[in-house]
């Protein structure tokens, strides 16, 4: 059988499960929980829209001069953002990030009701934009926002910047989707099968999720960030996680691609992408190089899977330092 390639963490979680034995599922997301797997620290609420609260992981200064949010991928979690956070911070004492949690993963709202569509998720990401800023307050004087993608929150934060953009300074997209076929063969079906989909998530544990994870998404497995792992597969071995996950597959993976987009932004960009990424692969840079605005910087790190905020933290902090610092 040919192999199929997937989009996320979470597609590559579905596709092993099948073959997974089974286990018992983990507890749920609650409250210390974060601090009990090892994080540091516990999400707190950032904002509410429409009554869905968007709870993220606050890093830095209380009022900063230069605030990032983080936008996770498909079956992400705003966990998975720590260390590149506090490495901005030590790099610069008056940056202040916030590391989001969108609804459907970790400790936000799972509501079965939600769109989980992108013009929804544009709307979240604005919701959490406003409620960051009017949080910053440093003495009137509104921060610098870079707003930071990765995989398929890449491909949500370039929409969002492209078709409304407000409150927005700076772009980074780490390994974003957003491309016709991108995902592969795997990802096209899984976003239109219910059936396929939801069969695959029926085996969703957190084991299958961290075997998945470390096969898949990180190239040296020494970095391998287990608690954010953990954090993020117990928030989706749950039944609310799981339909959540499953309405974001046939409703945002694969849909809206950024083609129609292309060329309307107008801020300073970074992209990021590893060389060894299996589940992007690198040859998909110079597409999305290709469609960004003159003067975008790039950066690419030769041994590094898909997520390059785990696996070069201290890098990758200071080209975001660089970037939010730009004319």
């Amino acid at each position: 059988m040919a192999r199929l390639r997937p989009l996320a963490v979470g597609i590559a979680v579905a596709a092993m499960a099948i073959s997974a034995l089974s286990c018992a599922s983990a507890p749920p997301i609650q409250p210390g929980m974060a601090l009990e797997l090892g994080l540091g620290t516990e999400p707190e609420l950032l904002c509410t829209l429409g009554g869905v609260a968007v709870r993220a992981f606050r890093v830095g200064a209380d009022h900063p001069r230069r605030l990032y949010v983080f936008i996770h991928g498909w079956a992400g979690n705003g966990a998975e953002f720590l260390d590149v956070a506090r490495e901005l911070y030590a790099l610069d004492p008056d940056s202040g990030a916030w590391c989001v949690d969108l609804p459907g993963t970790g400790s936000s709202d799972k509501p079965a009701d939600a769109p989980y569509d992108h013009a929804w998720f544009g709307q979240v990401i604005r919701a959490c934009l406003a409620a960051a800023v009017d949080k910053a307050g440093a003495d009137g004087q509104e921060p610098v926002v870079t707003l930071v993608g990765h995989s398929l929150g890449g491909h949500m934060a370039y929409r969002y910047a492209a078709t409304d953009g407000a409150l927005l300074d700076r772009l980074c997209l780490l390994a974003p989707a957003g491309l016709p076929g991108e995902t592969g063969a795997f990802g096209k079906l899984a976003s239109r099968s219910p059936f396929a989909i939801g069969m695959a998530l029926s085996f969703l544990t957190e084991a299958s999720y961290l075997r998945a994870h470390r096969a898949r998404v990180i190239y040296d497995k020494d970095k391998f960030p287990e608690a954010s792992a953990r954090y993020g597969g117990r928030s989706l071995a749950t039944k609310e996680g799981k339909a959540a996950l499953k309405a974001v597959t046939l409703r945002a993976l694969e849909h809206d691609t950024i083609e129609d987009a292309a060329g309307s932004l107008d801020l300073p960009v970074l992209l990021v992408w590893g060389h060894t990424d299996k589940v992007l692969p690198f040859r998909y840079a110079s597409e999305f190089r290709a469609i960004l605005p003159p003067g975008h910087s790039f950066l690419e790190f030769e041994r590094c899977g898909h997520c390059p905020h785990s696996e070069y933290p201290a890098e990758l902090a200071a080209s975001l330092d660089a970037l939010a610092r730009a004319p």
